[in-house]
């Protein structure tokens, strides 16, 4: 008897100790432009150390920083900028071979060269832009060395193995292969082969780049105003509309709908104070037009989305 209660308490000793092991996903805490003059950086911040890589899209005022498993849940989706070379960033979350992806998309005035620097301990990144078709070029910080930054490794002695790697001179002669830790790349690439440590996510991650061509719809769209109602929202709205995103987003409760075209809104901000909304928000990025409902309770009231012939109606119960 007293070896059956032994070994009970052993398996449960055994699984206690094995807990630590887990390894959590990291979330990301913070976006912050940080205005100085007419100029702009941003801060992002995490949890636990970055790792990231970035770069331009080509034949586009837009800039890309993708930070892997990080979740950005806790970042607004969109925030309006306006200062220097940035009109505004967009936070989106998207899945990369199996990862948690922050996707980090700069919308610029004009074609602008992109620079990150992370912290020492890689909990903080601060993006710059430089270089621009209309901007007065800066000069460029001195060379870092190098930084390998890669996934945790889930063996303790890895082996050695042969795999295809692709190599290519980056668009920012800034940019090394090192910080690019997840293959995100733009330039053609040019075969070679490599010899690496076989490490856990050891996946080459292809980029995933807004479209150069047809990524306006068909018939502009144009938001020209929101109207309160008994139970309801209307966005109004100039023109067919193609299709329409909605997304219900936590801490703080909200949602964004996001409809393809331009506004000419002047009014950034409409207080509701009904039917479990506080405010609605108004934000533009290149091509879209975000509307964001904050909730003023939790959770968010339930909701349907319906279209009339000039609108589209957010109704809630």
């Amino acid at each position: 008897m007293k070896d059956k209660v032994l070994g009970l308490a052993g398996v449960c000793f055994l699984f206690v100790v094995s807990l630590p092991s887990i390894v959590l996903a990291a979330e990301l805490l913070d976006v912050t432009p940080i205005v100085t003059g007419s100029s702009v950086v941003i801060e992002v911040t995490a949890d636990i150390p970055m790792t990231y890589t970035y770069y331009k899209v080509p034949g586009q005022a837009r800039a890309v920083v993708d930070i892997a498993d990080a979740d950005p849940e806790k970042v607004e989706p969109l925030i309006v900028v306006n200062t220097g070379a940035l009109s505004s960033i967009s936070v989106d979350k998207t899945m990369i071979a199996d990862m948690t992806v922050s996707r980090l998309v700069f919308n610029l005035v004009s074609e602008s060269d992109i620079s990150v620097k992370h912290s020492a301990d890689r909990k903080k990144l601060t993006v710059s832009f430089g270089g621009g078709k209309s901007m007065t070029a800066v000069e460029p910080p001195p060379a870092a060395p190098p930084v390998i930054v890669a996934a945790p490794v889930a063996e303790p002695e890895p082996k050695l193995i042969k795999v295809e790697a692709v190599a290519a001179a980056p668009v920012n002669p800034l940019i090394t292969e090192e910080e690019d830790p997840l293959g995100l790349d733009e330039p053609k690439p040019v075969a070679a082969v490599v010899t690496v440590p076989a490490v856990a996510r050891s996946v080459k991650l292809e980029p995933v780049v807004p479209a150069t061509s047809n990524s306006q719809p068909s018939s502009k769209s144009v938001v020209k105003g929101v109207v309160i109602g008994s139970s309801y929202i209307d966005i109004q709205v100039n023109g067919s509309i193609d299709k329409i995103k909605h997304i219900k987003l936590t801490q703080p409760d909200r949602l964004a709908v996001d409809i393809p075209g331009t506004s000419t809104m002047t009014k950034k901000s409409i207080t509701v104070n009904k039917f479990g909304i506080a405010k609605v928000r108004i934000g533009v990025s290149p091509g879209v037009v975000r509307i964001v409902m904050d909730g003023s309770r939790s959770p968010f009231p339930g909701y349907s989305v319906d279209f009339t012939d000039s609108a589209v109606r957010i109704n809630f119960k």
